[in-house]
């Protein structure tokens, strides 16, 4: 039984206790001298005598209520086990192959016995969750080794949603979340200023906004992820979660639709191989969109970006042709550049017909599409250029979206994948001559 069902039960038995005594004692009994009345009296005396029992027994009970939750304790409902005994043990748990089954068991059964002692565990996990220790509940294979485990858990990418609680301090805030109230509330969001993972941002974000609503703690929570993108603190000992810590600090972005990062963002794109980072692009891409369209520019514009990369950039961007000013001229520079490879070009051509940036719409308005026609019309070639035919194919595409006429697609596709193969050939013609730099080496791309 929950205390905070206790409580309410004491301070009823107390009212009723107290009102049949105001009753009760509010008219004296006659007392004109018969034996009735006598009798009468004397057991209303003792009606009165026995509620004031009860009364003294329901005030006794509810101060020793009072007192168990200014001091942390409980009432006995987990066979004797107080908060700091379940806290003691779920600390010294481990798992194994071996014991898999029963400790997940033994788990479940110690998270739901801390939930039950209800607001008088608040105080007690609050003080655990400052020590910021923590256990990994993760299972070690029969056999595996530590290095084995870690290969293992190398394709682990980042995810809120657990079966099981996959540390002690997320099992705690899902019990912080189950009890309630506002010490619940309280902690949960003390923890945002004092953890260093993005796991736990992430996963208060998650528990408040189910909790309290979707803007709930925006502010401190995102303060919270900006610092530790900007400030990454090194977990000591830590584990898988926290490899793809900052994938975790850009999916609390993403949970609150957070444009404001969008230029801190730009200054860690690209790292010192020239790779960017796809963890940033997708924020660009599924957050920022046309707002972090000149972010994507700049990178590709920078002579930074690996010459492997600039597809996905290419990409990125072409979905905003037609939209904005920017896109279209890096759109038209792709199209009609020597220095892009095949398959730059390729990929913003695709992104160019399949999407206008708006993952609200599933098509491209023909606003849009004309827009696009009119840019592809626009390009110029050499008569000896093959992406000239290439672009007559792409206008044919747009018009045919535009005006609904279908064509024969089977034709277009055959005559684009032999044009395109001639192009692609010709490419690695100029790669053997020397004419492309390297593909091993940023591609120098100067600024317009």
């Amino acid at each position: 039984m929950k205390l905070a069902k206790l409580l309410p039960r004491a301070e009823i038995v107390m009212i009723s206790v107290s009102a049949v005594l105001f009753v009760g004692c509010g008219k004296a009994p006659s007392t004109d001298g018969s034996a009735a009345n006598a009798i009468q009296a004397e057991a209303l005396r003792k009606e009165v005598a026995s509620l004031k029992a009860k009364l003294a027994n329901a005030q006794s009970l509810l101060e020793s209520l009072r007192e168990q939750i200014d001091s942390g304790g409980a009432p006995s409902v987990t066979g004797g086990m107080s908060v700091p005994e379940i806290l003691d043990e779920l600390m010294q748990t481990s798992m194994s192959y071996k014991n898999r089954r029963r400790a997940q068991r033994r788990l479940s059964y110690l998270f739901e016995s801390l939930a039950l002692q209800g607001d008088a565990a608040v105080p007690l996990i609050r003080e655990f969750l400052n020590k910021m220790e923590d256990v990994d509940f993760a299972v070690q294979r029969e056999g595996e080794s530590d290095e084995e485990r870690k290969r293992r858990y190398s394709r682990f990418r980042a995810t809120l949603n657990f079966s099981q609680p996959p540390t002690l301090r997320i099992g705690l805030m899902d019990m912080l979340a189950e009890i309630g109230g506002d010490h619940a509330e309280a902690t949960i969001a003390e923890l945002l200023s004092s953890t260093g993972r993005g796991l736990e941002i992430a996963y208060a974000a998650k528990i408040i906004q189910g909790w309290l609503g979707k803007d709930a703690y925006r502010t401190e929570v995102l303060a919270a992820a900006h610092e530790l993108l900007l400030d990454p603190v090194e977990a000591v000992g830590g584990n898988h979660f926290d490899r793809v810590s900052k994938n975790y600090l850009f999916m609390v972005l993403d949970m609150y639709d957070d444009k404001t990062f969008i230029q801190s963002a730009q200054g860690m794109f690209i790292n010192d191989d020239g790779r960017i980072d796809r963890t940033i692009l997708d924020y660009y891409d599924n957050v920022g969109r046309v707002d972090a369209l000149d972010a994507m520019v700049q990178a590709f514009r920078s002579g930074r970006v690996h010459e492997d990369d600039m597809d996905n950039l290419a990409e990125a961007a072409s979905r905003y042709a037609g939209i904005n000013p920017q896109a279209d001229q890096l759109f038209r520079d792709i199209m009609t550049g020597d220095q892009y490879n095949m398959e730059t070009k390729m990929d913003a051509i695709r992104s160019f017909t399949q999407s206008d940036g708006d993952p609200s719409t599933d098509r491209i308005p023909p606003n849009v599409l004309q827009a696009r026609l009119n840019l592809v019309n626009n390009l110029h070639y050499d008569e000896s250029d093959l992406m000239g035919k290439g672009m007559q194919l792409l206008a044919l595409q747009l018009e045919s979206q535009i005006s609904g006429e279908r064509l024969d697609e089977r034709k277009m596709r055959d005559t684009a994948s032999r044009l395109f193969r001639d192009m692609q050939k010709r490419e690695s013609e100029k790669r053997r001559s020397g004419q492309r730099t390297s593909s091993g080496q940023p591609t120098i791309v100067p600024a317009p």
